[in-house]
C-alpha cells in the first residue's frame, strides 16, 4: 500500500500505524525531504506536484492513503500542492487495480454558518458553499476531495475520513490560544469545543479504513471522545508546563458579536469585499469558535475505531515532543 505525504506529521504515525497493522507500505516523500521511514518500509521520494520517476514505481500499489497537501502558503501554493498533487497521483494510478483508496480530507470542508450554536456536526452536515470567503486550505481541500470523489466514482472503492484538529509533537493549535498578549493569552470562543483528535487516534483510523468491509463508499469524520473547550484544553497545556501564559477567555457570544459588528461595517464601506484577518472574519469566526458538538459514531461504528490515547496523555505527549 502508499501512503502519500509520509513524511509530515500525520504520515509519520500513519506509517507506524500501517506497518504494526502488518501492511507492506511504501512511504512516498519528497525529494527533498530529510524525513526517515520505520525499518522495512520502501521509501519512493518523490514530488506530486509535477510527474516524474515516481510514477513508474506505483504498478505494484493495491491501495492508498493519500494525505498529502499543502496546509499553509497562499492559494497558488495550496492549489498546486493540494489540488495539481492530487491530479497527478490521480492520473499515474491504475485505480480499477486498487483494492481501496482512502482519502484524508478535512472539517474545514463543513459550512459551520449554517449551523447553529449547540448544534452537532456531523457528516450529514452541508460542505462549505462559499470557500472564498473563508480561506485557501478550505477552498483547496474541498476542491481535492471533489476529485478523489470524480476520479474514483465506479473505478475503485474510496473512503473519506475528514479528522479534526490533529494535534500531538509538533502541532499544539496555540494551546487552545488565539492569540499571545504580553504575559497572557486570549482564548477566543472560550466555553466552544475543540475537535480535537490525537495524532496516532486519527493514523489508527485512516489504517482502519483500509480494510474495514462496512466503511466502502463512506465518509466518516474522525474526532476523539474528549472534547474540551478552547479554555479547558489552554488550562490542560498549562498544567502540562507548554505555557505560563495567563488565560484571558472570551465566549463566543462576544466573539459572534464583534464579527457580526465587523462584518456590517465591510458591507456597508466595502461592498463586504474587506480581506478581514481570522480574528474579525465572521465566516472564518464560525468555523473556528461556534459552539457546535461533534460526532463520532459513524467512526466507531463503522471502523470499530477506539481513540486509544486520552485527551490527558495526548497533552504530555505533546508537551513531552514525544509520540505514544
Amino acid at each position: 500500500m502508499l501512503v502519500t505525504g509520509a513524511g509530515g506529521f500525520l504520515g509519520r504515525a500513519v506509517v507506524e500505524a500501517a506497518v504494526a497493522a502488518g501492511h507492506d507500505v511504501v512511504a512516498m516523500i519528497r525529494s527533498a525531504s530529510s524525513a526517515q521511514a520505520p525499518d522495512g518500509v520502501e521509501v519512493l521520494r518523490g514530488d506530486l506536484r509535477q510527474r516524474g520517476p515516481w510514477v513508474d514505481a506505483l504498478g505494484g500499489v493495491d491501495a492508498v492513503v493519500h494525505l498529502a497537501a499543502a496546509a499553509s502558503g497562499d492559494l497558488a501554493e495550496q492549489l498546486a500542492g493540494t489540488v495539481v498533487a492530487t491530479e497527478n497521483l490521480l492520473s499515474a494510478l491504475d485505480l480499477p487495480s486498487l483494492a481501496r483508496f482512502v482519502h484524508c480530507s478535512s472539517f474545514s470542508v463543513y459550512d459551520f454558518a449554517a449551523l447553529h450554536a449547540g448544534a452537532t456536526l456531523d457528516e450529514s452536515s452541508p460542505v462549505e458553499p462559499h470557500p472564498e470567503r473563508r480561506d485557501a486550505y478550505t477552498a483547496t481541500k474541498i476542491l481535492q476531495e471533489r476529485l478523489v470523489r470524480e476520479a474514483c466514482d465506479g473505478r475503485t472503492e474510496l473512503v473519506v475520513l475528514r479528522p479534526g484538529a490533529i494535534y500531538g509533537p509538533g502541532k499544539d493549535w496555540a494551546h487552545g490560544a488565539a492569540l499571545r498578549v504580553g504575559p497572557c493569552a486570549l482564548v477566543l470562543g472560550s466555553d466552544a469545543a475543540m475537535r480535537l483528535t490525537y495524532v496516532t487516534n486519527c493514523a489508527d483510523a485512516l489504517v482502519a479504513a483500509l480494510t474495514s468491509p462496512g466503511a466502502a463508499g463512506a465518509t466518516i469524520d474522525v474526532v476523539d471522545d474528549e472534547q474540551p473547550t478552547h479554555l479547558e484544553f489552554f488550562r490542560a497545556c498549562r498544567s502540562a508546563g507548554a505555557t505560563s501564559a495567563r488565560p484571558i477567555p472570551v465566549p463566543w457570544r462576544l466573539v459572534d458579536l464583534a464579527g457580526r459588528a465587523v462584518a456590517l461595517v465591510d458591507r456597508l464601506a466595502f461592498g463586504g469585499r474587506a480581506k478581514l484577518p481570522e480574528l474579525l472574519a465572521h465566516r472564518r469566526q464560525q468555523a473556528r469558535w461556534k459552539p457546535l458538538a461533534y460526532s463520532n459514531e459513524r467512526a466507531r461504528r463503522l471502523l470499530h475505531w477506539v481513540p486509544a490515547v486520552p485527551m490527558e496523555e495526548g497533552v504530555e505527549l505533546m508537551v513531552e515532543g514525544r509520540r505514544r
